[in-house]
């Protein structure tokens, strides 16, 4: 021992002179021996702290611990450690030690102090500033208020000296809080991405990963503490609202089972901060919710006053202000409001008398103090109730707001069920329903009465929401309610319900009976009882009980009110059975007990009630057959519940009588949008079939359909909403499922009128005239007073014939025209209909007359002179004046040809619609229609007549159109049309008007084109036809146009295609396509040399005449067309057809002679006689041919004596010698043959068509000389004109045929020294087929030499190299090659010629083409038979 003491000295000088390090060794040598030696490890502690190479600050503070643990009491090591823990604070805590086991030294070195009574300032003073130094560090402040947490024993020592207990516990609060939502987050984020956001449990799975932190948290405890201590009202309250919604945290997080028992602590927390008039607005929310109400008339009012009072505006004080101040709750908010308000002023003039005082004498009281105090005394003196819409209004408004109260969604649904809006209920019941749910899920409120009540209510929407589908849902519902409380009042009143629903009253008299029986106090129970026994005859002891039920009502709120009017109104209608069973002892005794009963409910208890209104309805009108009272009452109740569909159909019935659709569809919509009228709605269809018509009669077919379909829904055999349905497709433009709809509508009834009346008109629409014509017939002989039908029948048969007429039937289309202005006759002279429509359907008519002039003689005169006899034309005067048309002015014309009398019919018609009688009541609109429709008839007069009156006439009628309506892009054509020949710029303004109201009407285009071509502004023509082009390229009208453009800038190839481009456009119906691409060919092919296999030729004179026979259908008598389908058949030699229009022309041109007397048209006559007699020399008729022919050569020489040489003359002078000289060959008479071609010698030698005739006539003579003249001529026309391909074949032919072999040998000479220009002018290769003959000719006399020059191989390979694409080439060469090139497009060729090439190949397959192109190929018959 004395050891140690000796060490303990050296240690202690060592120390003091400031050796460390041997302190240090001196001192683990104490404690090798001693572990427990107090000093030793104080002076290790000393020595480690002190500057130096020993210095460890870890090993300093272990050693005085060591020492402090050795002996507690001794202060040296206190002291020690403190000290260093002052210099070096930040190196120590908390790497070091730890800031648990610091606070704990300092508890202990605070016992020690207290024990041996020494000053604890510094050490208090430490830590202060330690927590202060340590503010921003959330780990030292956590461990620092939970160490010194108020009510433990380190509080009460060392913590009470630094901070408060509250202090302490909100800093403890804070800090937690921030830690635990952290913990949370995080442990969040790491769970998230494993769920899926659409899970419905998702909120709740996340709430339940909380509980891991929640679980082991003393947060709860703190809040009770911190509460316990907290003096100030103000914070503890903020506090308590902050601790209230922690625990729903908690309790969202906490297992299920876990729920029930925490929730029933918070609900008690809940309903002690309303208590004390807590402040926390969560809390109210909760309350009341929570509170599970049995029934919402058993809430607290009060309570709802000053939540209200202290929270404005909240949505649910807002909601359930609303309520009790609405008519359906049992509260009195004025009683209730006034007893406050009493109490409230008790309470302020005892508590608030003093303040006010103290407000009054304080002279530095600020503005705002005063304004404070007045608007206290001001409080009180504004209250009042709210008003029933305002109440509506601030439900609907603020549910929305508090989508997470059940109390909010009970009100809202019970209110619409008072009020009988089932479908709107639905939604708010529904949420609340889920809602429960989920509170029962995420706190473990299990609020059974909102259940319950929600449960019935959503059953008694289903009572009444699209019944009787839901009726078992809603028994469902009731049962369930059942099984959990058997007595259930309302779920045995709603099951009875159920049974009123579907008329069974007998069960719902035995659920009734059965009801009684458990409350037979309950009067609602008794009165719907009593409806029963009345439903089952049992009048009396329903009326008995009716009464009891009456009598026994008490009190004077609104809900007893319409109680008491529900039971009245039902005793008057037993009353009202009694009458109708025949059973009244006295003539309307019970009538008018109803009636009084009636009265009853509306002066002493409901004015609003409906039912009441709509039986008084039924009594003025099936008894007291009083129409306008009965009508007021139904309307009343009609205003008053818009779902009575009695009250409803009767005025519906009376407006539809009135033809006042616009008010019976505003009934029927609102009928229609009534929710409690749904159920009605389900068996009637009529306010559906009113909304349709209503919408036709407004012009909004579209809008209808859907009101129809509606109806027809509801009732598939309700004939007259299908026809309603029809019409609007039909109005809509949907012809075939109109079609459709009219067939199902005769299907159901085949005599129905207006069925077939619009299926007929259906029908029409898609030109199924043949089948809508015969309906509306037999409907004119069922109904022939109708003028509607027989104008419909009119007008269809006009349409009809205009659909014959652009289809090429016009003989059909003018006998169908008869039979329309036959009907019009009917509608006009026997039913007296002068509407503008039937004078359109005439006018129609007889234009389909004027343009088809072939038909113009079937022109029912008689009925045209009875119609326009029958009636006076009136407003035409300004007119008759210009064109001097009327009905008299016809009659007494003489000598006038029908096509005169159609044009002046035409005007006629157009001008009686402006005759009518409502003419000066009709919009401007309509008078512009009609003066446009006189001007478009004097402009059809004027072009088919040529008479100048009737385009004055025209444009007088158009300008008074354009006054009435200047936007009518018809009239404005028209008018630019008319002017055209008389004013440049006016017809140009006409047509650029027009432009700018239809920029993309070509017609208007193509217009102003041929204006400007008219008047030879060919550059202004060119721009306009151009963009005209543009707009639509497959119209023909604007190559048309070009057509002539090109032809007035003399290029006439162009010009020619450009006709034909437009005339197969137009399908060659186009009239003037047909007459101009008739032109054109003539002036391209006529005198062109054409030869007979020119097939392109041959196409055109065939399209040519199918063109002008389609224009002959229309205008039989163009003598222009008529001489260019001469011209074309003759070519086509169609000499049969030509010869039926050399007899139209002949009348035609002696007509014109016979009117005229011009030596110009006998000229014309001599010209056609002399196409005629070709024509006849053509068919064979050599007689008629040569007296036709000397005919024309008197007159020709006659007029050609007196007047000057004219071409055309001298052309038929050559043409008549021709025919005679060919006529007396073909008869053998060669003299005069000879004497005729011996004159046209004479008359023309340059004709190399004549001198060809001739050659060809003279050596077919026979004669040597005849032969030699021939060839003489030949010589003389080759030697004189050059190379030319006919006269050089015909030489080489002659010689051919002579067969001298010096001649033979000189043609072959010539023909193979011919030049390839020469060549190519021979179109179809006959020059080489000449010069194989002269060589086979050749070598046939010598024997073959293949290398000789001559060799016919040579020659037609060198053809086919020369022209390789053309088949003759190939002809000698390979008929397979001449096969592909001749079906492959490059050559046009006939049907006979490829039939033969198909045929020479001797294969199956290409016989049968060949059969295929040419039917008729005799070859290729026999061909074919012989491969079987």
């Amino acid at each position: 021992m004395s050891n140690v003491k000796q060490l303990l000295k050296d240690a202690k000088n060592e120390l003091a002179r400031g050796d460390f390090e041997e302190a240090i060794e001196i001192s683990q040598e104490v404690l090798k021996i001693d572990k427990k030696n107090y000093f030793a490890c104080v002076f290790l502690g000393k020595a480690y702290s002190s500057p130096g190479n020993q210095f460890n600050l870890k090993s300093s503070t272990e050693s005085y611990i060591r020492a402090i643990k050795i002996d507690n009491d001794l202060i040296l090591a206190w002291k020690g450690f403190f000290q260093l823990f002052n210099n070096y604070t930040t190196e120590l805590l908390p790497d070091i030690l730890s800031y648990n086991d610091f606070f704990e030294l300092c508890y202990q070195y605070m016992l020690v102090l207290q024990n041996e009574e020494l000053s604890q300032v510094e050490l208090i003073d430490l830590l202060n500033n330690l927590k202060i130094q340590f503010k921003q560090k959330t780990a030292f402040q956590r461990k620092f208020y939970s160490f010194f947490k108020p009510g433990t024993l380190e509080y009460e020592t060392l913590g009470k000296h630094i901070m408060s207990a509250k202090d302490s516990l909100l800093g403890l609060i804070k800090i937690v809080r921030k830690e635990e939502t952290e913990q949370i987050s995080k442990i969040v984020g790491q769970h998230r991405l494993k769920m899926s956001s659409s899970d419905p449990n998702y909120q709740f799975k996340i709430n339940a990963l909380a509980w891991e932190i929640y679980e082991k948290s003393e947060l709860d405890d703190t809040y009770n503490q911190v509460i316990n201590v907290v003096d100030d009202d103000l914070e503890r309250k903020a506090l308590e609202n902050e601790w209230l919604e922690y625990k729903i945290k908690v309790l969202k997080s906490m297992p299920i089972e876990l729920k029930d028992q925490y929730f029933e602590k918070v609900k008690e927390m809940v309903s002690d901060m309303i208590l004390v008039d807590h402040d926390s607005l969560s809390a109210w929310k909760y309350y009341f919710d929570w509170q599970d109400f049995d029934n919402l008339d058993n809430m607290d009012p009060k309570i709802i006053l000053r939540f209200f009072a202290k929270y404005p505006n909240e949505p649910l004080a807002m909601i359930l202000y609303a309520w009790i101040n609405s008519s359906f709750s049992i509260y009195n908010v004025k009683d209730l409001e006034k007893e406050i308000d009493e109490k409230n002023k008790k309470l302020k003039d005892s508590s608030l008398e003093l303040e006010y005082d103290a407000l009054d004498n304080d002279d530095d009281a600020t503005e705002e103090e005063n304004e404070l105090n007045s608007l206290l005394e001001a409080e009180d003196e504004t209250t009042g109730t709210l008003k029933e819409e305002d109440i509506s209004i601030s439900l609907m408004d603020n549910i929305t707001k508090t989508k997470n109260s059940v109390l909010a969604y009970r009100i809202v649904s019970n209110y619409y069920l008072l009020n009988k809006e089932y479908v709107s209920a639905l939604p708010y019941i529904k949420s609340g329903i889920n809602l429960i749910l989920y509170d029962l899920r995420d706190l473990g409120a299990n609020l059974r009465e909102s259940k319950n009540e929600l449960t019935i209510d959503i059953a008694t929407c289903y009572t009444y929401v699209d019944a009787p589908k839901n009726h078992q849902a809603a028994l469902s519902l009731f049962d369930k309610i059942l099984l959990e409380d058997p007595h259930n009042i309302k779920s045995l009143m709603g099951k009875s319900i159920i049974s009123v629903e579907k008329l069974d009253w007998s069960n719902a008299y035995e659920l009734l009976t059965e009801v009684i029986k458990q409350v037979p106090s309950n009067l609602e129970v008794q009165s719907q009882l009593a409806w029963c026994k009345g439903h089952l005859d049992q009048l009396d002891e329903s009326i008995e009980m009716f009464t009891t039920v009456i009598n026994s009502i008490e009190g004077g709120d609104n809900r007893t009110m319409d109680f008491k009017s529900e039971t009245l109104w039902r005793q008057s209608k037993i009353y009202l059975r009694k009458q109708a069973d025949g059973k009244d002892p006295s003539d309307g005794q019970y009538v008018n007990t109803a009636f009084k009963l009636l009265i009853q409910i509306i002066k002493n208890c409901s004015d609003t009630f409906s039912k009441s209104y709509s039986t008084l309805g039924d009594i003025y009108s099936y008894y007291f057959k009083d129409v306008n009272r009965a009508f007021k009452c139904y309307y009343k109740a009609f205003e008053l519940d818009s779902g009575d569909a009695v009250a409803a159909k009767y005025v519906t019935e009376f407006y539809c009588d009135s033809s006042d659709w616009s008010s019976a569809s505003q009934i029927c919509e609102r009928l229609i949008k009534e929710e409690n009228a749904s159920s009605v709605l389900r068996k009637v269809n009529w306010p559906y079939r009113v909304m349709g018509i209503s919408f036709i009669e407004k012009q909004m077919a579209a809008e209808s359909i859907e009101w129809f379909q509606s109806a027809i829904r509801i009732d598939s055999q309700d004939i007259e909403s299908w026809v309603g349905l029809g019409q609007a497709y039909l109005e809509c433009g949907r012809i075939e499922a109109a079609i459709k709809v009219f067939e199902k509508v005769l299907n159901l009834d085949e005599g129905h009128v207006f069925g077939r009346y619009f299926y007929a008109k259906a029908l029409a629409e898609i030109g199924e005239f043949v089948q809508s014509i015969p309906l509306l017939k037999e409907l004119c002989i069922e109904i022939p007073e109708d003028e509607t039908v027989r104008m419909l029948l009119a007008e269809q048969l006009v349409n009809y014939a205009y659909d014959l007429y652009g289809e090429g039937y016009l003989m059909k289309s003018s006998s169908v025209t008869v039979e329309a202005i036959s009907s019009v006759k009917t509608v006009i002279c026997e039913l007296e209909c002068l509407t503008q429509n039937v004078w359109i359907i005439l006018s129609k008519a007889i234009y389909l007359f004027s343009l088809v002039e072939s038909r113009i003689d079937d022109l029912p005169i008689e009925n045209l002179v009875e119609i326009f006899q029958s009636t006076e034309m009136r407003n035409t005067t300004d007119l008759d004046v210009i064109d001097n048309i009327s009905m008299e002015e016809m009659l007494s014309q003489e000598n006038v040809d029908n096509i005169t009398i159609t044009a002046q019919f035409l005007i006629l018609s157009s001008k009686y619609a402006i005759s009518t009688p409502d003419y000066e009541q009709q919009t401007a609109t309509v008078k512009s229609a009609c003066w446009h429709n006189i001007g478009i008839a004097e402009l059809v007069a004027f072009v088919t007549l040529k008479n100048k009156k009737f385009k004055d006439a025209s444009i007088t009628a158009l300008k008074k159109a354009v006054e009435f309506q200047s936007n009518n892009i018809e009239t404005w054509i028209a008018l630019g049309l008319a002017t055209m020949d008389i004013n440049y710029r006016v017809a140009q303004h006409c047509f650029v008007k027009a432009v700018a109201l239809a920029p993309k009407d070509i017609n208007i285009w193509f217009n102003l084109a041929i204006l400007g071509l008219k008047n030879n502004d060919i550059a202004f023509a060119s721009e306009v036809i151009t963009r005209t082009q543009s707009l639509e390229p497959q119209n023909s009208s604007p190559w048309l146009g070009l057509a002539l453009i090109k032809e007035s800038e003399g290029e006439r190839k162009q010009s020619h295609e450009m006709f034909a481009h437009s005339f197969v456009l137009s399908n060659g119906r186009s009239k003037i396509s047909q007459l101009l691409y008739a032109k054109s060919v003539l002036e391209t092919r006529t005198g062109k040399d054409d030869d007979e296999r020119d097939i392109d030729a041959l196409e055109e004179y065939t399209a040519m005449v199918f063109g002008l026979e389609q224009y002959f259908k229309k205008n039989p008598n163009n003598p222009y067309a008529i001489q260019c389908a001469l011209v074309a058949l003759e070519r086509l030699n169609n000499f049969k057809k030509a010869q039926e229009l050399c007899g139209r022309l002949m009348d035609i041109l002696e007509k014109q002679f016979e009117q005229s007397g011009d030596d110009a048209e006998l000229l014309n006559f001599a010209i056609l006689k002399s196409q005629i007699a070709r024509i006849q020399l053509g068919a064979g008729a050599y007689e008629e041919a040569i007296e036709n022919a000397t005919f024309a050569d008197k007159i020709l020489c006659q007029v050609m004596e007196s007047t000057s040489p004219d071409s055309k003359g001298h052309e038929s002078l050559l043409s008549n010698h021709v025919t005679l000289g060919l006529a007396y060959f073909f008869q053998n008479n060669f003299d005069e043959t000879l004497t005729h071609f011996q004159q046209l010698l004479e008359l023309s030698k340059d004709s190399k068509s004549l001198v060809v005739l001739l050659s060809k006539v003279l050596y077919d003579v026979g004669t040597k000389d005849s032969k030699s003249i021939a060839l003489e001529e030949l010589m003389e026309y080759k030697n004189s004109h050059g190379f030319d391909t006919m006269t050089t074949l015909l030489i080489s032919a002659i010689t051919f045929i002579e067969n001298k072999e010096a001649d033979v040998k000189t043609a072959l000479s010539y023909l193979l020294g011919l030049s390839l220009n020469d060549l190519t002018h021979d179109k179809h290769k006959d020059i080489p087929y000449m010069i194989k003959e002269f060589i086979m000719r050749i070598n046939s006399r010598k024997p073959k030499n293949k290398d000789s020059i001559n060799s016919v191989d040579y020659y037609s390979q060198r053809t086919a190299f020369l022209f390789p694409q053309n088949n003759e080439s190939w002809a000698t060469v390979d008929q397979k090659i001449q096969q592909r090139i001749s079906t492959g497009g490059q050559n046009k060729v006939t049907a006979e010629h490829l039939s033969d090439m198909f045929c020479t190949n001797n294969n199956l397959r290409n016989i049968q083409k060949s059969i295929y192109l040419c039917p008729w190929n005799k070859k290729a018959v026999t061909s074919i038979k012989e491969c079987f």
